[in-house]
């Protein structure tokens, strides 16, 4: 496969990967290792690999990260963007977030275990639908955003919800209550998302507020 050929299919990977995993970027490049990539331009954007992705919501956190070695291209260390500590491990990459994961077949760590448990709840149809149909607003907990007010009609509906329960405490027998979930907007997600684990959202709140 020639270099052209090679960079148009992995950046449909990238596009898909970005949609199927629910990340929100408006930017995003995929590497099969991990160690090589386009530069970034567009924000907030998202790097790839087969199992997972590093998010940067602002171009001031992906020019200052001590990670990234930015050049024509983007390098990074051995062994990859999977050692960045933001890194979000989906594990299995033709993972929907419309699918359940069968916990029990990941090689992990327990907090990574634990991290894929978190997002497919987050990402579970049935539980969104009725924490939606529960919630009074789907205005943003955070930071009050509303996509319908925002972006008008097509919006309408649109939000995304996190699961609150730490995840030291989130188990497979652990049932999901609705109070455990929380309205949130994709910038606010992605922020809260930013460590493992999870800031609260009052932490992400005061970041706001200075």
């Amino acid at each position: 496969m020639d270099r052209r050929a090679k960079a148009i299919l992995n950046r449909d990977k990238a596009e898909r990967l970005n949609t199927e995993w629910n990340v929100g970027a408006v930017q995003s490049r995929y590497s099969n290792d991990g160690h090589w990539y386009a530069t970034l331009a567009h924000f907030p954007a998202a790097l790839f690999d087969a199992n997972g992705y590093v998010f940067f919501a602002t171009e001031e956190e992906y020019q200052n990260s001590p990670h990234l070695r930015i050049g024509k291209q983007i390098s990074i260390r051995r062994p990859g963007i999977s050692a960045i500590p933001n890194y979000v491990r989906v594990v299995d990459s033709s993972l929907s977030p419309d699918l359940d994961v069968d916990i029990h077949s990941v090689i992990a760590t327990e907090g990574q275990r634990r991290l894929v448990l978190h997002l497919q709840r987050e990402r579970k149809p049935s539980i969104v639908r009725k924490k939606k149909a529960q919630a009074a607003s789907l205005d943003c907990e955070i930071c009050g955003f509303s996509f319908s007010r925002s972006y008008g009609g097509i919006a309408d509906g649109y939000c995304e919800v996190h699961h609150l329960l730490p995840l030291s405490e989130v188990e497979e027998t652990t049932k999901t209550r609705l109070e455990d979930l929380a309205i949130l907007c994709a910038n606010c997600h992605r922020v809260v998302h930013l460590q493992n684990p999870p800031y609260t959202l009052s932490e992400v709140r005061a970041m706001l507020t200075g």
